[in-house]
């Protein structure tokens, strides 16, 4: 069997499993992993001497991990939050920044986003993102990362990478948030697939080692 072929096969397990695990176990879980990564922001924060900070995070829906709780910690701390949003007519995607609740709506997929009406970042400004939170199916201890298999957040860090090369700059800090089974011991990778730099579960923070 071919990498791709393993990687489906994985994906549709992982997603099987997320989708039957108990809700309140689900919920409790997230708040928690949410939680360790409101810690490391904080701690961003400091290292900045206080500056305002600026997250890029998926919007989670369904049986997905909830980032819900960092992203209202951003808003209270008065940091910019900023989430994908497709254009209905190209379906290019969009950088918006987010303020409040009330700018989230239902995109084209159904799947929540920016509304229309939110400030948009050009790919100039895509340098000042600290942390870009993806999620993904899968993750191991390298950074390895089972996604949505070209899925909607899938393709917006490709164009993040481009405007990174593009921009000469180091870019953000990739992390996840896990819900627990989704650590695994290794998980297929191929050359273009993205690596996480740190994962935050239940249990704690962790470093990946991308050697």
């Amino acid at each position: 069997m071919d990498v791709c072929s393993v990687k489906n096969a994985l994906r549709l397990q992982q997603r099987e499993a997320r989708d039957s695990m108990d809700p309140l176990t689900r919920q409790k879980a997230s708040a928690v992993a949410c939680r360790h990564a409101i810690e490391a922001w904080e701690q961003l924060r400091i290292n900045r001497n206080g500056d305002k900070l600026t997250l890029f995070s998926y919007l989670s829906f369904g049986s997905e991990i909830s980032t819900a709780p960092l992203i209202e910690h951003c808003w209270s701390q008065g940091d910019r939050v900023l989430a994908p949003r497709v254009d209905p007519v190209t379906r290019t995607m969009e950088l918006r920044e987010m303020d409040q609740h009330g700018d989230i709506v239902p995109g084209i997929w159904n799947i929540p986003e920016p509304a229309p009406t939110c400030k948009e970042w050009t790919p100039e400004m895509w340098a000042q993102i600290d942390w870009a939170v993806v999620p993904g199916l899968a993750f191991d201890r390298r950074g390895g990362r089972i996604g949505y298999g070209g899925g909607y957040y899938d393709r917006f860090t490709v164009q993040l990478e481009a405007g990174k090369r593009n921009n000469g700059c180091a870019g953000p800090l990739y992390v996840s948030l896990l819900l627990p089974g989704q650590l695994l011991e290794q998980v297929p990778m191929e050359p273009g697939d993205l690596r996480v730099d740190v994962l935050f579960t239940p249990e704690g923070s962790l470093d990946c080692d991308h050697a």
